[in-house]
Order: structure tokens, then sequence, then C-alpha cells
């Protein structure tokens, strides 16, 4: 349901915006709300399940974000809409920490890395399924039930949790620093929000972030965020244990999965509208379009974790980020040249990058702290992915509205999108490469 809601409406977006009379520069915030909220939740939402226990946080999140995804489907307006994506963010704060936390209890060492596999696996199937299964949605029974079709997997997951009665594990540090949560919720949006709507131009060719109102709340927002980092290294009990950082390979993993979250957003967003409107395919068929990400992701995240139980997580990542940035680079030379078949080639590229980070980076970010301290590790971890992700849509929303106020055509706009995203996937090269080898963070 998590994975799956960040791409699913990426294809439903025209049919939303002909539906609700809304403009298709308003249309990003169904995707943005969702992943601002996350961003800005995550942290929240992995304290409180070490505070009420994992399995509490995971089945009141399934339950939220149920009732949050009706509010979707049945919006009669935009606002509603996106106050139901911003309570689904909401929800997939509280349960995509203690899910993971659950995983990583209930196995060995050893078998750590194989789990995390088919755990990472399952979600990055359905955030590349995701686009596909939104065209066949909107095109033949419309865009509410793309909301609609997460009930049925709420329910599930619900009924499989109560059957399985995982641990129910509680920090005995209750603590939530009210002025950090304030912060946070603050920061994170502000700073968003003036990115992506200052990235876009006026009548007359101007950036909007030059005008007092997006300046000012980008201004806000960063002050909120430096605030917050500060305060988490001189309060006593934190929202977020920035200290931790201290160890280098959970830095890097924190690092390597915001990275690539960020390049990897944006671009999914932008690919389905570049597949429906220059390559002129259905909602189906673009959905269809970026199943080649699929593939890779699926045979190789089982790979990648088993090879984790053996080998670490540098070797790895090393190998990831490599491939993730040939992607983005094919990906970028098919979208100027209009050729499909070059496209899904870097799609394959990428999804194999994917693989390689996405599981290992999570494991071994996750195996390095004690039970009592994975939910709060999993939501510093999830809120570094999640923001990549706000920010990565908004950036690459940014380049298209920037190359496309300076008359360059679709093609060429989001070819520089997709070359952004290269560039920031070998950032995370640079990362992987000075990335520390195995080793163990002691409880703060």
């Amino acid at each position: 349901m998590i994975f799956v809601d960040i791409t699913v409406t990426g294809v439903a977006l025209p049919s939303i915006g002909a539906d609700l009379g809304v403009t298709t520069q308003a249309l990003s915030w169904v995707t943005n709300a969702y992943l601002v909220a996350l961003a800005a939740l995550m942290a929240l939402g992995g304290r409180t399940g070490d505070i009420i226990g994992k399995r509490s946080a995971f089945l009141a999140g399934v339950a939220v974000f149920a009732g949050a995804s009706i509010v979707c489907a049945s919006a009669p307006t935009m606002e509603l809409l996106l106050t139901g994506r911003i309570l689904q963010g909401l929800g997939a704060a509280l349960m995509q920490p203690a899910s993971a936390s659950l995983v990583i209890e209930n196995f060995a060492p050893g078998e750590r890395g194989k789990a995390m596999g088919i755990y990472i696996g399952i979600p990055m199937t359905f955030f590349a399924i995701g686009p596909v299964l939104g065209g066949l949605v909107t095109e033949f029974a419309g865009w509410r039930w793309v909301f609609y079709v997460n009930l049925p997997i709420a329910i599930a997951a619900i009924a499989l949790a109560i059957y399985a009665r995982p641990a129910n594990i509680k920090s005995a540090d209750r603590a939530i620093d009210p002025i950090s949560v304030l912060l946070l919720l603050f920061g994170v949006p502000l700073s968003v929000i003036a990115l992506q709507e200052g990235g876009k131009v006026d009548a007359a060719g101007t950036l909007n972030i030059l005008e007092p109102r997006y300046f000012s709340a980008l201004a806000a927002g960063l002050i909120c965020c430096t605030l917050f980092v500060r305060r988490q290294f001189r309060i006593a009990k934190p929202l977020i244990r920035l200290a931790l950082f201290r160890d280098r390979a959970l830095l890097a993993d924190a690092l390597l999965i915001g990275i690539m979250q960020f390049a990897m957003a944006g671009i999914i967003v932008e690919g389905s509208i570049y597949a429906q409107e220059v390559l002129h395919f259905s909602p189906t068929r673009a959905g269809a379009s970026l199943m080649p990400m699929l593939v890779p992701v699926i045979f190789l995240a089982q790979v990648a974790g088993r090879r984790y139980d053996r080998l670490g997580v540098r070797p790895l990542a090393r190998i990831g980020t490599a491939l993730a940035t040939i992607g983005f680079l094919a990906w970028s030379a098919g979208c100027v040249l209009e050729t499909y078949w070059i496209i899904a080639l870097g799609m394959m590229f990428l999804g194999a990058g994917i693989a390689f980070i996405m599981s290992p980076a999570n494991t071994d970010a996750l195996s390095r702290a004690p039970a009592e301290m994975r939910g709060q590790i999993s939501g510093l971890i999830q809120t570094f992915r999640q923001l990549g992700g706000a920010v990565g849509v908004a950036m690459a929303a940014c380049i298209v509205e920037a190359m496309r106020a300076a008359s360059y055509g679709l093609s060429t706009a989001i070819g520089a999108a997709m070359l952004g995203g290269a560039c920031v996937a070998a950032l995370g090269c640079v990362v992987a490469m000075k990335m520390p080898g195995r080793g163990e963070i002691r409880a703060q």
C-alpha cells in the first residue's frame, strides 16, 4: 500500500485533473502531498512504534491508511483529495518503520539479509507495478478505484498481523519532545513546498522562488530544520538520535537510501507523463512502459539480500550505484531521442541498481541497533528516504518547468530531469566508495 501509492497515481493524474478541474501544475501535489507527509511524520511514527510497540503501531497505521484511502477515493474536490493523501502519509509513517522493525526482530542475524530481501522486494515490485496498475484501473474503472484497491489489502494485512502475533516490544524511554515535533512538522513541508512552487516560472519567465512569499517560506523551512538538528544534539531525549550518525556506516546507509529515492521518485512521475504526452501511449500502455524496471527488482532483490548475509553492504552498494547511474543516463538519452527501447534499457539498469542498494542498505541500518531502538532507527532511515523522494519530485518538476519556460520541448525537458537523476546517482557512487565495512553501534 505504501509504495504503490507513490507511483500508482502518476498515470491517473490527467484523469484526476479533468474530473476535478485542476491544472497540470497543481496535479503534482497529488503525489507530493503524500511524500511530504511521509517525510515530516516518519521520525515521529518510528518513535511512536518504540513507545506503543511495533505491532500496535503497524495495526494503527494500516487502519489509518485504509480510512484515508476512502477519503481520497470519494473526494469531490482537490482540497479533500489532498487531505486524504496527507492522512495516508500519517498511516504510512506509523506502519512502515514498525513493519521493518518487526521483520528484523523475528530473524537471526544470518537470515536477516534474505528476509529483508523479501521485505524490500515486495514493495519495490509494487513501486514498479504501480504505473501499470494505475493505468489499468484508471482506464477501465476510473481513477477513484486507484485508492479503493487499498481496502482489501488493508483487511488482509490486519488479519495476518493478528494471526501471526509478533512480539510487541516497547521502549522504556517513552518521552517525545514536542518542540522537536513542531520544528520537524513545519520545517519539512515549508522547505519542500517552497522548492516545488518556487521552481516554477510566471508569465514573465521569472522564477517564483524570487517572490517574497516563496523565498520567505524556504528560509523559514530551512531555519526550522536547522533548529531541529541542533536541538537533537542538545537535549537528553531527542526525537531522532542524530548522534547515531557517528557510525559512518549507518550514515552511509541513510544517505544512499535518501539519494536513490531522490533520484527515483521524480523520474517515475515524469516518466509516466512522458509516455502519455510524448509517446502518446494510453494510460494502460504508459504504465506498462515502466515495467522493465520491475523484472530486475523482483529477481535481484533476493540475490542482493543473500549476498548481504555473506558480504555486507559495501560491495553491493558500489555495484548498485554504478548500475543506477548508467540507467539514468540511458533513460535520459532515450527521452531526448524519443526512442523507447533505449529508455527500456535504462530502466533495466536502474531496476538492477535499486535491488542492490535498497535491500542491503535497509538491512544493514536496522541490524546496527538493539531491538528497543529499531523503531527509531527505522523512522530515521525512512525519513531520509521520504524526504529524498519529496524533494526529488519537486526538483524534477522544477527542471521540467524551467526547461519548458526556456522554450525546450517536453522530450528535452524530461531528458534533462533524467540527467539530473544520473548526477544524483553518481553522488551515490561517491558515498558507496567511501562506505566502511561491517560494524555495530552502541545504544546511545
